[in-house]
């Protein structure tokens, strides 16, 4: 499978977003990921992510859009199914939708609680899966223990006969075995080098239940990235909260990387309900991370140095990288990203 270059875009004004996602397509990335989030930590402005992928839809040409993760609790899947194909039809065919069991920030608060995630998330693939490739004369029907559908199509046209591909977000051992046999690619939220391996595990054994093998997912790793021309101990520190941070809301990647101390079960993603009080407790957790733990889940250095740690990535399994960058990134960033980082790797 080729390698791709994902751009993860920042919460932002609706402007910025399409500014960035411009830069990201003109200086090489392939795909562009934008979170399907209702309520975040912090201040930074939350918006619906079809309405912001269909403005990308029209503003970009070439690069693939969609989202690491839609629950199904707030969207129901033939909801989902119905907006993807319609972000496929605006795109010309880039589209493509990432599932997962759902956060309980997203859920909680407008009172929807989590049941069945596994059960809900494995139907909810049948069912998306199903709606992308029901036609008129050969309707969807579906009877599961959640969802159902009565012969059922969607009148969107398609592109090439292809329909968006289907990644799963998935942060526990079972979810990940899910993706693995049902899914089209993998999307991690926060790993380390050294667990990289052990989470694709999980895809591979999900995966042989169904006979495929690893080459026909698409696996992506998820990598914070700061580019450092020379050691800069205060760029490095800068950064560090925001690392720590990811590192507390994936508990499991902490607790690899050696971390032991208790953390409190209300910050960690699969719990948390965002609050004034949470968002200071996230950020007092945060500080008391050690700074060489936090760095393991990033690549931090020269773009060489970055090359190196993706290289590693890709030599496990990874075939696709959405990369977050990190601090104040300019045009010529980009660039050099494109130059030293995005071009040497697909051409080794």
């Amino acid at each position: 499978m080729q390698l791709k270059f994902g751009y993860s875009i920042s919460w932002s004004s609706l402007q910025e977003i399409i500014s960035k996602s411009l830069e990201a397509e003109k200086f090489g990335f392939n795909s562009l990921w934008y979170s399907d989030h209702l309520i975040i930590p912090g201040s930074s402005p939350v918006l619906e992510s079809f309405s912001v992928l269909t403005a990308l839809a029209i503003n970009t040409k070439y690069c693939k859009i969609g989202q690491p993760v839609v629950d199904t609790l707030r969207r129901h899947p033939a909801t989902l199914a119905h907006a993807t194909l319609t972000l496929n039809h605006i795109s010309k065919g880039r589209a493509f939708l990432g599932l997962g069991a759902g956060e309980p920030m997203n859920l909680v608060p407008i009172g929807l609680d989590i049941k069945n995630p596994l059960k809900r998330l494995r139907e909810s693939i049948q069912y998306v899966r199903g709606l992308f490739k029901a036609t008129k004369d050969a309707p969807f029907n579906f009877a599961g223990d959640i969802f159902s559908a009565n012969n059922v199509f969607l009148n969107v046209s398609k592109f090439n006969d292809q329909v968006p591909p289907i990644y799963v977000g998935a942060l526990g051992s079972k979810t990940r075995e899910i993706a693995g046999e049902l899914a089209d690619g993998w999307v991690p939220y926060v790993h380390s080098l050294s667990n990289y391996g052990k989470l694709l595990s999980d895809i591979q054994s999900g995966a042989k239940k169904t006979q495929r093998k690893l080459s026909d997912l698409d696996i992506v790793a998820n990598i914070p990235i700061l580019m450092m021309e020379k050691e800069n101990s205060e760029k490095r520190r800068n950064v560090k909260k925001s690392l720590a941070i990811r590192l507390l809301l994936e508990t499991n990647t902490l607790k690899d990387l050696g971390w032991n101390q208790e953390i409190p079960n209300e910050i960690s993603q699969s719990h948390m309900i965002v609050s004034s009080s949470i968002a200071r407790k996230l950020e007092s957790e945060a500080d008391k991370i050690p700074q060489e733990i936090a760095e393991q889940i990033a690549a931090i250095g020269t773009t060489s140095q970055i090359v190196e740690i993706l290289e590693k990535y890709r030599k496990i399994g990874a075939t696709h990288f959405l990369i977050k960058l990190l601090g104040k990134v300019t045009r010529n960033d980009l660039s050099k990203f494109k130059a030293q980082v995005i071009e040497v790797l697909k051409n080794t």
